[in-house]
C-alpha cells in the first residue's frame, strides 16, 4: 500500500514489488533537471556575451556554475578568512564555513583543484538531498506525493544552485536529513544535523525551534533539560565555533553579522529590520515582469501562501519550518536595498513548500504539466544567466 497526497490510501502494486524504482525515478527527474542546467551553461556559452574582467574559477564550460558568492568561497577554500578590520567593505568573513572547508579538504585529499572540489561537493550533496527528500516525503505521504515533490523542486528556477558553488545543496541535505532523524526521534542526532546546518549558512538556526518543540512533545513524562540542554548547544555549535574562530582570529566575534552592512550598500542590520518590520519591501514589489527580479517577487507571494495552505495539510513541525525559513531573511536582508531579490534561493531549502504545491498538482494534472514546464523555462534561463554573471538571486 502507499499514500497520495496528504495520506489517502491507494493501491501501487508495481511499485509494492519494486521499492527502488520510484527512488530511480526521483533520480531521473532530477538528472533531467541537471540536463536543463547545462544546456542553459552551453547556450550562454555560445550565445551571450559576458565582460573579459569576469573573475573565472577554471577553463570548463561546468566552471560558469562558480559565480557570484562561489567566488568568495572559492577564496576562502584557498586562502582561508581574511579580515582588515574595516566592515564597510565587502570581506569573506560573513560567509559561513563549513561548505568552503569541505571543498578544502576535498581538494587536499583528492588532489582536485579547489574549484572542481566546490563543484563536487555542492552536485553531490544536491543528488543526496533529492534522495533523502524523497524518502522523507515518501514515509510521510507516499510514492506518488514524493515524486512530485522532487518533480517540483529539481526543476524550480532557483535550483540552478543545487548545481552551483553555493551552500544551498549541502542546507538541504542536512535540513532534510534532520526532520529524517526528527522522524525516528533521533534527538541527538538531528541537533548534530542542525549543528552542521548553521555552519553551512545562517538559515540553519530555524531547525532549532523545530527540535525543542519536538523534545517537549516526545518527553514522556522524563526530566526534558538534562536531554535538552546537549542538543540544544550542539544544534547551535554551528555558530558559536563560528564565533569563538572569529574571537580568536580578528577580535570580534560578531564580525559576521556586521560585515554585512557592506553588502548591502551601507545599510545596517538595524535599518533592515526596522524596514522590514514596517513592510517597507512589499512596496517594492516587481509583479509586471518576469525577469529575475520579478520571479523573486512572484515567487515570495507564492511562498506566503502556501505557507498558510500548508498549515493545515503538513506536521506543524513542517509549517513552523518553513516559516522560519521565509522569516529569517526577510528580517534580516529585504528591507536593504536588495528586496526580495534572494528570496527564491533562500526558500529553496524549504521543502515543505514544495510538498504543498504537489498536492495542489496530484488534484490538477494539467495545472503540474504547465507548472513544471514554466519552471523548466524559467531554469534554463536563470542558468544561462547566471553563468554569464547576471544576477538570479
Amino acid at each position: 500500500m502507499a499514500r497520495d497526497s496528504m495520506g489517502m490510501e491507494m493501491r501501487c502494486p508495481n511499485w509494492k514489488y519494486h521499492a527502488w524504482l520510484p527512488c530511480f525515478w526521483a533520480i531521473s527527474i532530477f538528472l533531467c533537471s541537471r540536463a536543463v542546467v547545462a544546456l542553459g551553461l552551453v547556450f550562454s556559452q555560445k550565445y551571450l556575451p559576458i565582460a573579459t574582467d569576469v573573475w573565472s574559477a577554471g577553463p570548463f564550460w561546468y566552471h560558469q556554475l562558480l559565480q557570484w558568492d562561489s567566488e568568495w568561497y572559492f577564496r576562502i577554500a584557498t586562502e582561508g578568512y581574511r579580515y582588515n578590520g574595516d566592515p564597510t567593505i565587502q570581506q569573506n568573513v560573513v560567509f559561513y564555513p563549513l561548505y568552503p572547508m569541505l571543498a578544502r579538504g576535498l581538494a587536499a585529499i583528492s588532489g582536485l583543484t579547489p574549484a572542481d572540489a566546490l563543484l563536487l561537493v555542492s552536485n553531490v550533496a544536491g543528488l543526496l538531498a533529492i534522495v533523502v527528500l524523497f524518502k522523507l516525503v515518501r514515509e510521510e505521504f507516499g510514492d506518488q506525493l514524493a515524486l512530485v515533490t522532487t518533480a517540483l523542486l529539481s526543476f524550480f528556477p532557483a535550483s540552478v544552485f543545487l548545481s552551483a558553488g553555493y551552500t544551498e545543496p549541502l542546507e538541504l541535505l542536512l535540513m532534510v536529513s534532520f526532520f529524517l532523524a526528527l522522524k525516528r526521534k533521533r534527538y541527538l542526532s538531528a541537533a548534530l544535523l542542525a549543528g552542521l546546518a548553521v555552519a553551512d549558512r545562517s538559515a540553519g538556526i530555524v531547525l532549532l525551534p523545530v527540535l525543542v518543540r519536538e523534545m517537549w512533545l516526545n518527553r514522556d513524562h522524563k526530566p526534558l533539560f538534562p536531554a535538552l540542554i546537549p542538543c540544544v548547544l550542539l544544534a547551535t555549535s554551528g555558530i558559536w565555533l563560528f564565533m569563538i574562530y572569529l574571537w580568536y582570529s580578528f577580535g570580534d566575534p560578531l564580525v559576521f553579522s556586521k560585515g554585512q552592512t557592506a553588502f548591502h550598500l551601507g545599510v545596517t542590520q538595524v535599518t533592515r529590520l526596522v524596514a522590514a518590520l514596517k513592510f517597507e519591501p512589499f512596496t517594492q514589489l516587481i509583479l509586471n515582469d518576469w525577469n529575475p527580479w520579478g520571479q523573486a517577487s512572484w515567487l515570495t507571494l507564492l511562498f506566503i501562501v502556501l505557507i498558510f495552505v500548508g498549515w493545515s495539510r503538513l506536521p506543524f513541525s513542517w509549517t513552523l519550518f518553513a516559516m522560519g525559513v521565509l522569516l529569517l531573511p526577510y528580517l534580516t536582508l529585504s528591507g536593504g536595498p536588495a528586496g526580495f531579490t534572494s528570496m527564491g534561493r533562500f526558500n529553496l531549502v524549504s521543502f515543505p513548500l514544495f510538498v504543498v504545491l504537489a498536492d495542489f498538482g496530484m488534484r490538477a494534472r494539467w495545472l503540474l504539466v504547465g507548472v513544471i514546464g514554466l519552471f523548466s523555462a524559467s531554469l534554463f534561463m536563470n542558468a544561462a544567466l547566471f553563468a554569464r554573471r547576471i544576477w538570479i538571486g
